[in-house]
């Protein structure tokens, strides 16, 4: 019954917006086609005097109030201050077609997990649009200067919106705004979007290249409605789910070329090369050592990266103060193996054969943030001091729970991995060293000539063979982004 009385609620506005819409085509079509006469003879749309825009221009950039209405200021401020204030929206009817195109786009920001109220919504209707070009409304320079710089702000907003993000942790609205050195520029690509062919499909452009990002926008616009903007007549939970994992996903700075993608709720690690992908199984960090999303490169290779203890130590110094702490070999990152170099659960009992048969075991430090890193570990710096890496406890990879480290990864099948990275590299003469290395567990370094990039995320939902899978949301951390997204909770229903 709610939908129904929102529909009926809503159809008079409905049914408005399509005859405005209709009509501004109309005309459209009229002039390609040039069916119409020259614009002399459409006395209903025609712009104001180029000087009295520029003027009014001029002035309300320079209005703190107006500026505080903006999104993005500064950007805007450039966009006409290279333009010499002149107006790129409030155009002759003969030459309307970006106009419009902008306000089917605004219409459509729900099928890219943007949100309408966003981009000005109570001053960029259909309506507004008639009056401002049409001379029956006679709406002053100031009005219609009003609705330009809204408009401009609108696509520059969403210009950067579908590139960095509209919640990105790593870039703050306000250092986007002032312009970031080698990145993507909103006011120069709105300014050659407007003079292209087709504005709407150029400003698309700018959306991540990352495949996973191209089917879940794929598939937002197949329950969406691509060819109906605002029917949305689709399950809640999927259309929201995809919105936040689109906008996670474009936060990574990523053009092209292989590399490898790690998303942490689904435990999988894909090596996605130009013409071929491997998948792998991880583990990732438990909820109270979470593994972080991060973007690197893995700069090398390392075998043995453990520090094997010697005997003596190990017999005089670390098992007494391990029976005394039963902890001890845990804080000090210490994993100890028996003669089969499997794994050794620490507790009571097994302490206690350490104690009596200590000829049976050894134990291997590391440096990192795992006990354990196994044969091989992928090298990449980071700010949080993890690694990729190798496991002896390959019995955990058949778990469909993966969560088991204190923050770094782990990889089945680590050795292929390594060789797989060796032979793109253009290293493949090097697969026998690297075995020989790992077998023999010899300390030793393979550099990568191109490093590659490594990529980890927190997807909880993405798109496999053309079907949408949800994944748990390990750490919590859904709700947060969706309340910035959507709202309180006691909104969501507004939406």
């Amino acid at each position: 019954m709610k939908t129904n009385n929102r529909a009926l609620s809503t159809t008079t506005k409905d049914q408005t917006k399509v005859i405005l819409i209709t009509g501004i085509i109309i005309l459209l079509l009229q002039l390609t086609f040039h069916l119409a006469v020259d614009a002399k003879s459409l006395p209903h749309f025609q712009s104001s005097t180029p000087d009295s825009i520029q003027i009014e221009l001029s002035k309300q950039l320079n209005s703190p109030t107006v500026l505080k209405q903006l999104n993005f200021p500064n950007t805007v401020k450039r966009f006409y201050l290279s333009n010499t204030f002149e107006a790129s929206w409030l155009r002759p009817a003969q030459d309307i077609a970006p106009t419009v195109s902008a306000m089917l786009l605004l219409d459509c920001v729900r099928q890219y997990g943007l949100q309408p109220t966003t981009y000005h919504p109570q001053l960029l209707d259909y309506a507004q649009l008639y009056a401002v070009l049409s001379t029956e409304k006679r709406l002053s320079a100031q009005q219609k200067v009003e609705f330009e710089l809204m408009l401009t702000d609108a696509m520059i907003s969403m210009i950067n919106h579908l590139h960095f993000g509209a919640y990105n942790p790593y870039l703050s609205s306000l250092a986007i705004d002032q312009g970031i050195a080698g990145q993507l520029k909103a006011d120069d690509f709105l300014r050659n979007a407007i003079n292209s062919s087709n504005l709407m499909d150029t400003i698309l452009t700018v959306q991540p290249k990352f495949e996973q990002y191209q089917q879940l926008q794929s598939y937002m616009r197949l329950i969406a409605g691509q060819y109906t903007c605002d029917s949305y007549e689709t399950p809640e939970r999927e259309v929201r789910s995809i919105a936040l994992n689109m906008e996670r996903l474009r936060w990574i700075n990523w053009t092209s070329g292989s590399f490898v993608h790690i998303n942490i709720p689904s435990f999988t690690l894909t090596y996605q090369q130009a013409d071929t992908t491997y998948g792998f199984k991880v583990v990732v960090g438990k909820e109270k050592t979470p593994s972080p999303t991060l973007q690197s490169q893995i700069n090398y290779l390392e075998t043995a990266p453990d520090w094997k203890v010697p005997k003596s130590i190990f017999v005089k110094e670390l098992i007494p103060k391990a029976l005394k702490d039963s902890t001890y070999f845990d804080q000090n990152h210490i994993a100890v193996y028996d003669r089969q170099e499997n794994l050794v659960t620490i507790g009571k009992s097994s302490l206690n054969s350490i104690k009596l048969h200590p000829e049976h075991y050894h134990a291997k430090q590391t440096a990192g943030c795992d006990n354990a890193l196994g044969k091989v570990v992928f090298r990449f710096p980071n700010a949080f001091d993890i690694y990729l890496h190798d496991s002896p406890e390959q019995q955990l990879f058949k778990n469909t729970n993966r969560a088991y480290s204190h923050g770094c990864i782990r990889v089945e099948k680590a050795a292929l991995l390594a060789e797989l990275l060796l032979k793109a590299d253009g290293q493949p003469s090097k697969t026998a060293n690297l075995q020989t290395a790992m077998k023999g567990y010899v300390k030793k370094n393979f550099p990568l000539k191109n490093p590659i990039p490594i990529i980890i995320t927190y997807l909880t939902c993405t798109v496999r063979e053309g079907m949408l899978q949800f994944h748990n949301d390990l750490y919590q951390l859904d709700n947060d982004l969706m309340i910035k997204i959507y709202g309180k909770p006691e909104q969501l229903t507004k939406n």
